[in-house]
């Protein structure tokens, strides 16, 4: 890897050590926070989900969703909300968690309509964490237009936030606000021995951040990592105007993600996608006892190399410049209830692990357009005891070709056959469908909109994707890691 480290905040709200059974008592192990073994608080936890859109008329931050509890004692919080958004006029919609009036441990997923030529519904993920002390608590999902470009939107029905109160993992959190480093990279460039073909463990990239988790617990555990922000387009390198992918990935111990344990985000920064835009990605890492494991947030730019040449764009230098901004990268570390749920066989460094999810033209191994195709599932067993809160995550990429039409493509998760929290809704474009975009979908199993807390037991969760549309003929997202779960 290459590039310089940005220089980040970090800090750790919780630990998680076996000990003697008492509050929040889980089979075989207990949490110990800052000040002692404390009285658990996890069912102040709430997932709310949007029922109607909502109208965003301009710079002033509108309350989307919002969730009021109470502590008798200090507690970590993880918020995760995902969703979709849409222009009425040609804004910059910005969303982000505000935590008793404060909005500073929020990602701030932007997304440019202006700067598109065709404009189009976006999913977004934002992320947020807090140590609270004892007392009320108020925690809101707020939108506005950037002052920058104002304007109206909506934010989508469907949208949601989880609050998970007290989680059972080890949260290790780090970010910035401020613009990184300047990602422009070289993938393809034969003539001075540069070709970065699928799964090359040479393809350059930038380190953009990096914490260290560490498994103290005595038995192996699970480290979900998630990552939220915005990533643009940084500059003019004189390469089709610094417009392509931007490739951001996850990374353990420097070593290149497998398709097994993290999945790409992609966002094509270009005017017939736009020039800024939502990103999230999320990783799945096993640790032994006592191992350590260094996350390190990534980027670079998709490769175009001498193995694309028979594609439809051909091998080139993809010649994005880009940065990101606005980022928070959470890992949960140990727990109860986690794991992860791959969809196709272990692939270091690959990018184009496409499947087909859907088509109009009957195109052979693709299925129908407009059905829920299952990306990947898990059973997921909640032992005795437990009190059933469980975080699912869901992520994958959509793109199709330039020559379908306008479609759309929505990522949900369902549990034991029925569908549950908040649905990520991606549109692709007529005549610019080829612009790679991400998704993101997630639920807290609590009471109220969560559809109740999972009794002991396996449960069956799928995430599935539907895409629909009047010309499609091979739309496709990769076979990577589509599903984590934390408690």
């Amino acid at each position: 890897m290459r590039g310089a480290w940005l220089a980040a905040w970090l800090w750790t709200l919780a630990s998680l050590l076996p000990l003697p059974a008492r509050a929040c008592a889980e089979r075989g192990f207990q949490v110990l926070f800052a000040d002692g073994l404390e009285d658990c608080q996890r069912d102040q936890s709430r997932f709310v989900r949007l029922a109607n859109d909502r109208q965003i008329d301009g710079t002033s931050a509108v309350v989307v969703l919002s969730h009021g509890f109470t502590l008798s004692s200090a507690a970590p919080v993880l918020i995760v909300a995902d969703g979709r958004y849409f222009p009425l006029d040609a804004p910059a919609g910005s969303i982000r968690i505000r935590i008793n009036g404060d909005e500073s441990a929020s990602s701030v997923p932007i997304t440019d309509w202006g700067s598109s030529q065709r404009p189009m519904m976006h999913a977004f993920n934002v992320l947020a964490s807090a140590t609270l002390p004892a007392g009320n608590h108020l925690v809101e999902l707020v939108a506005s237009a950037h002052p920058s470009r104002p304007g109206r939107f909506m934010v989508g029905a469907g949208s949601g936030m989880s609050v998970l109160v007290q989680p059972y993992s080890h949260l290790t959190v780090s970010g910035f606000d401020a613009a990184s480093p300047i990602i422009d990279v070289t993938t393809y460039d034969p003539a001075n021995g540069i070709d970065v073909i699928e799964g090359a463990l040479d393809r350059p990239f930038l380190n953009l951040l990096q914490h260290r988790v560490g498994n103290r617990s005595g038995r192996p555990v699970w480290s979900v990592g998630m990552v939220s922000g915005r990533g643009f387009n940084a500059c003019n390198n004189g390469i089709d105007n610094g417009f392509g992918d931007a490739l951001l990935g996850l990374f353990g111990n420097g070593i290149c993600q497998g398709t097994e344990n993290a999945a790409w985000s992609v966002n094509d920064l270009h005017p017939d996608a736009e020039l800024q835009g939502a990103m999230m990605a999320h990783s799945v890492h096993a640790l032994q006892p006592g191992e350590d494991l260094d996350l390190v947030l990534a980027g670079s730019e998709l490769a175009f190399g001498s193995d694309q040449g028979g594609s439809s764009s051909g091998a080139h230098e993809n010649g994005v410049c880009w940065a990101m901004g606005n980022v928070r990268m959470i890992s949960a570390t140990g727990g109860t209830v986690a794991g992860r749920a791959p969809t196709g066989p272990n692939r270091l460094c690959s990018t184009y692990t496409w499947r087909c999810v859907g088509t109009t033209e009957g195109t052979p191994g693709c299925p129908a357009a407009g059905t829920d195709v299952v990306l990947a599932s898990a059973q997921v067993p909640v032992p005795a005891g437990h009190d059933g809160i469980v975080l699912f995550n869901a992520r994958t990429r959509i793109q199709a070709d330039n020559g379908d039409e306008f479609a759309t493509a929505a990522l949900g998760i369902r549990i034991n056959g029925v569908p549950r929290g908040a649905v990520g809704t991606q549109q692709l474009a007529n005549g610019a469908a080829e612009a790679s975009r991400t998704l993101s979908a997630s639920v807290l199993t609590t009471p109220g909109d969560g559809g109740g807390v999972l009794t002991p037991g396996v449960h069956l969760v799928e995430v599935t994707l539907r895409i629909s549309g009047t010309r499609l003929q091979f739309p496709s997202a990769p076979e990577d890691l589509a599903l984590s779960w934390i408690d």
